[in-house]
């Protein structure tokens, strides 16, 4: 049964921690700076949004400018699609200037222009949209599969009115921990040369939608966010043993327990846990809780839980904690990573 309502909340929707999959300050500046050119390239895709834009200088010597706006999947809840830019538009984008003196500039503002009388055709939003990955529409499921199961099948993502990640306590860091936090670094994160990131930051920290296949045997976990995916065993299959080569991912087996799925996983490579930095060794280990929770009036609902311990870092456990609604017939969108133009 399908109940149709009309919700709308507003958020803002920029450049940051909360949509972007490394921190502003790793390739920006607080610096305000405006560039016009003509568009060689336009990608829609995540984790950023990006344009080439040849910019020519007052020599007539041409250079080619990266601009990088918010991930593609919340600038399309503000009805951006493949085919908003074309190659050959000319366009002014003002934003912040790239970090060194990169030929880089933020996604601020797009505005496209007549490339001869510069008059402004059309203006891009790109914050502030009243809008989410839901439709409006609310979709009744049953809280438990026929075997007794619970029900986590399907594409789980942001709600009306708000981001499904929350934010946590401080990281409990023991000294060890807190001296890599004070040193830390944004344009040192890995994620800005588009490595793969470790689990905490995979499937705990991640904003975006997250899509989970329950099958006899296993569970398969993807993410839209770095286009991660975990293949997971009942049996004990995969279970991290001594000796084993750590993984971004790590080692991981699962089980239900009542109405929950828990997944342990040992074996995860050191690393940022998030944009923040928050840096975790390679003695951690995760125990992630899944739950269906219903509200009546947003829908489906899954609750995830990661209890993080980690002798290394910390000196008690730490916990990140997400909320992600049923989005009906979602699709993903492809992951193609830029490292910054030089």
């Amino acid at each position: 049964m399908k109940i149709f309502i009309a919700i709308a909340a507003g958020f803002l929707i920029g450049v940051n921690s909360a949509s972007a999959h490394h921190s502003f300050a790793a390739s920006f500046t607080e610096d305000e700076i405006m560039r016009e050119g003509v568009v060689e390239r336009y990608v829609f895709k995540n984790p950023h949004v990006l344009l080439y834009i040849a910019v020519t200088d007052d020599s007539g010597n041409s250079e080619t400018w990266m601009v990088e706006g918010s991930a593609a999947t919340s600038l399309r809840r503000g009805g951006w699609a493949s085919d908003t830019i074309s190659v050959g538009e000319y366009v002014r984008i003002s934003g912040r200037a790239g970090r060194n003196n990169r030929p880089m500039i933020s996604m601020g503002s797009v505005e496209v222009l007549d490339a001869d009388t510069k008059a402004v055709q059309r203006t891009l939003a790109t914050g502030g949209f009243n809008s989410s990955d839901q439709s409006g529409e609310i979709v009744s499921m049953p809280l438990m599969l026929a075997d007794g199961r619970p029900n986590l099948t399907g594409a789980w993502g942001r709600g009306r009115g708000g981001p499904s990640f929350r934010n946590h306590r401080p990281p409990p860091f023991n000294a060890a921990g807190m001296a890599l936090q004070a040193a830390w670094d944004p344009v040192n994160d890995p994620q800005v040369a588009c490595e793969d990131p470790t689990l905490i930051r995979q499937a705990g920290f991640t904003p975006h939608p997250v899509r989970i296949e329950q099958f006899d045997d296993r569970v398969v976990i993807s993410y839209e966010e770095y286009g991660g995916v975990r293949e997971i065993y009942l049996d004990g299959r995969g279970a991290g043993q001594s000796g084993d080569e750590h993984l971004k991912l790590g080692r991981s087996t699962a089980r239900y327990e009542g109405q929950a799925l828990i997944i342990e996983t040992t074996h995860i490579t050191a690393g940022p846990s998030g944009t923040p930095g928050n840096q975790l060794s390679d003695q951690v280990t995760t125990v992630e809780t899944y739950r269906r929770l219903d509200e009546p009036t947003q829908g489906p609902m899954v609750e995830m839980e990661m209890i993080i311990d980690d002798p290394g870092h910390l000196y008690e456990p730490w916990e990140m904690v997400w909320k992600k609604l049923y989005t009906d017939n979602y699709e993903f969108i492809e992951v193609e990573c830029h490292a910054p133009i030089h």
